[in-house]
């Protein structure tokens, strides 16, 4: 299956600082930097934090090599929210980047890692196949790996 090319978000000088808002409504620090590829019919994002603050890395499972998230995009993120709830996702926090609204949740007993849910726009639902637009007929990675 192809994978890329890497699309980078942001870079360093324009990193992604979202306006998170946790349960209690109070903000919090999600500083990071994000690559993202089309692998067949999903989007993979690489990403690297830069500052978060400390309750919101734990419970986000930050650590190196392991994996981040799952996500989903859904037409009603607040009923969404609320389901993942029921099921025992306790909310980490919502947040929102330019046109781009998420909610977090703890992966509780459905999911070993958070899960990020995206409020669909046409921003989120445009972005694979502008990722597969990205990709150069005829350029790929030879099955064993080597260049």
């Amino acid at each position: 299956m192809e994978v890329g090319p890497l699309l980078l978000g942001v870079d360093d000088e324009q990193r992604v600082e979202e306006s998170d808002v946790d349960p209690a409504g109070g903000a919090v620090v999600f500083d990071h930097s994000a690559a993202f590829a089309a692998w067949g019919p999903i989007v993979v994002e690489l990403g690297q934090v830069h500052a978060a603050d400390d309750r919101l890395a734990a419970a986000y499972r930050i650590a190196p090599g392991a994996i981040s998230h799952v996500s989903w995009v859904v037409p009603d993120l607040a009923q969404e929210s609320a389901r993942l709830a029921r099921l025992g996702c306790r909310l980490i926090n919502t947040a929102r980047t330019g046109p781009v609204s998420v909610a977090w949740h703890e992966g509780g007993p459905l999911f070993p890692h958070p899960v990020e849910v995206h409020q669909y726009n046409d921003v989120i639902a445009g972005m694979h196949a502008r990722l597969c637009a990205l990709r150069v007929p005829g350029d790929r990675i030879p099955a064993d790996g080597a260049a």
